[in-house]
């Protein structure tokens, strides 16, 4: 019996090696590089928002034109009007995101509650995906 799993183990490594091509993958993209417009902010962090609300807008350094894949929070998930073929924007009742170009914009409405709010934005090019996250402070 353990042979066999041994077996079967290295019959899918061998598999795996040999089926794929490592000199010219499909979809081998480039991590997306986005920073904070007006600031030396780096991206890969929680970006704090104000209980007042407020805009905070990324560019999109190698990517000319990413789209918006969803949104969510502690409770729920948010996804662009994919009916109308808007893959660019969300609106919700405390929270807008806009993609115009590589060009992204969040807006935050003001935070009336006494929780915190976070938000997780997920966005891509093609086959490479890039996460954003925000923590909405509370009155």
């Amino acid at each position: 019996m353990k042979a066999t799993k041994i077996l079967l183990g290295a019959l899918m490594v061998l598999t795996v090696l040999t089926a794929c091509d490592f000199v010219e993958k499909d979809g081998d993209w480039d991590p997306m590089v986005w920073t904070v417009d007006n600031s030396d902010e780096k991206t890969d962090i929680i970006h704090e928002i104000s209980a007042e609300g407020g805009t905070i807008a990324f560019t999109c350094k190698n990517y000319s034109a990413p789209w918006i894949t969803g949104a969510a929070d502690e409770e729920k998930q948010y996804y662009p009007p994919r009916e109308h073929d808007n893959y660019r924007t969300i609106v919700t009742d405390w929270f807008k995101v806009d993609m115009v170009g590589n060009k992204l914009e969040v807006t935050f409405e003001a935070n009336t509650t006494e929780k915190v709010r976070p938000l997780r934005l997920v966005v891509t090019a093609g086959d490479i995906f890039y996460t954003f996250g925000f923590k909405q402070n509370a009155k």
